[in-house]
């Protein structure tokens, strides 16, 4: 295996972590076998108590590996960078967690929606690390399409997805599980490059996907408009990120006048400013920033 990029973290879930999920979410599949570097977290023997760190969760965006070693492309590292950050300043293996979604190829990333499939998946794993860890708090870091799928995730509730069974319920909200929430390179208000490609790529879908509407005669998708409409908070303490030269986003994140990347009452926005830090250096670099925060807000030691 290629670890040449990052070669200071041992990628996978613990043998316990492994275990623990054969036991009771055998079914999803969460160590992604099928994927290089598709997953990292875990204890080396079953946690008893709540761990003294409030544990991370991180939700990678459209078409990424979890915490890729550029197997898949360059920019394809997840949040490598991060857990290296995190491992630095003292976090260990058992308080980071990160699975893959998806089928890591950039070529389908069209293809890729808020289905109730990857919305299920993902809201299995924060249950799973929640049992697993035996915290009563997570924080939970996203990017890119891991921001909407991480809200959704998080407010829980119902939705609907034509091509899944029809109307999915994720359950209730997992607010009050959430200590920080970081939602870095969103599309909340949609992608402006669905203004051009038509809503007909699933991605960029009226129903499920960044369909950015036109108002005031068109709205965002459904899926967007509920987001926003329900009253869930994403977590007790909201952060949003946003690179000014995000090649990804474009439009200088602006669509139809409003910051894509924002959300609605969120309490803090991470901004960089720099050329060189597009829509996947702000994935990379920000992880200074969230710790500062996180230390502020009194989210890194239980």
């Amino acid at each position: 295996m290629n670890q040449s990029s990052q070669p200071t973290f041992q990628r996978g879930f613990s043998k316990d972590f492994k275990a623990f999920l054969d036991q009771n979410y055998k079914l999803w599949g969460f160590h992604r076998p099928d994927i290089i570097s598709g997953c990292y977290g875990g204890a080396e023997t079953r946690p008893t108590q709540k761990p003294s760190r409030i544990p991370i969760i991180f939700i990678h965006g459209n078409s990424d590996v979890a915490v890729g070693d550029g197997s898949y492309g360059v920019f394809m590292t997840g949040f490598s960078s991060q857990i290296e950050y995190f491992l630095s300043q003292g976090y260990e293996k058992q308080d980071l967690y990160a699975t893959t979604w998806g089928d890591a190829d950039s070529a389908t990333a069209s293809l890729n929606y808020h289905s109730e499939n990857y919305l299920k998946y993902n809201r299995a794993f924060v249950e799973a690390v929640l049992e697993y860890t035996k915290s009563p708090y997570v924080n939970i870091i996203s990017h890119s399409m891991g921001v909407t799928l991480a809200r959704k995730i998080i407010k829980g509730g119902t939705g609907h997805d034509e091509l899944g069974s029809g109307r999915y319920d994720l359950g209730d909200p997992l607010t009050s599980n959430v200590k920080v929430f970081v939602g870095l390179a969103g599309g909340n208000q949609g992608l402006t490059s669905c203004y051009t490609s038509g809503s007909s790529l699933p991605t960029c879908g009226m129903t499920n996907g960044f369909y950015p509407g036109q108002p005031p005669y068109v709205g965002r998708s459904e899926f967007l408009e509920q987001l926003d409409s329900n009253s869930a908070k994403e977590g007790k303490y909201i952060v949003t990120g946003r690179a000014n030269y995000d090649e990804i986003i474009g439009g200088n994140n602006l669509v139809w006048g409003k910051y894509t990347t924002r959300i609605k009452n969120e309490n803090e926005e991470i901004l960089f400013n720099s050329p060189s830090v597009g829509h996947f250096g702000l994935r990379d670099e920000a992880g200074p920033q969230i710790y500062s925060i996180l230390k502020k807000q009194g989210a890194i030691n239980q």
